[in-house]
């Protein structure tokens, strides 16, 4: 748990670096920050999925129980999640950082969703 904490944090920084972020900011600048923070991001879901959720789901019925409950909150935020780093992942195409803003703005919303589903999830162990 205490890795998820320390990525979960990580992660928040990142965020609001690459939100406080403009169009007067150089966009080599902008583009670095995204990149990083994207790959965090993508790290950070894949940490829950491959690593925290099998080990819930060993813990015991009631571990899973809370689990099932809150999958479909889980399963939407990682969806947007790699909507978003589809969106930005530069390897596959130029990127466009005119909405930006808006879809941070968005995954913003989602991860507060997620987190909390994380710490009410990891709550009932």
């Amino acid at each position: 748990m205490a890795e998820l904490l320390r990525e979960r944090t990580e992660l928040l920084v990142q965020f609001c670096r690459l939100a406080g972020t403009s169009e007067v900011t150089p966009e080599q600048a902008r583009l670095k920050l995204l990149r990083s923070f994207c790959q965090l991001l993508v790290d950070y879901v894949a940490l829950w999925q491959f690593e925290l959720q099998p080990m819930l789901l060993d813990v015991g019925e009631e571990s899973a129980a809370e689990l099932g409950r809150w999958q479909p909150v889980m399963e939407q935020s990682s969806q947007t999640v790699l909507a978003f780093n589809d969106r930005y992942d530069d390897k596959a195409h130029p990127i466009e950082l005119f909405d930006l803003d808006v879809h941070l703005s968005r995954l913003g919303e989602v991860l507060a969703e997620r987190f909390d589903a994380e710490d009410r999830v990891l709550a009932g162990i």
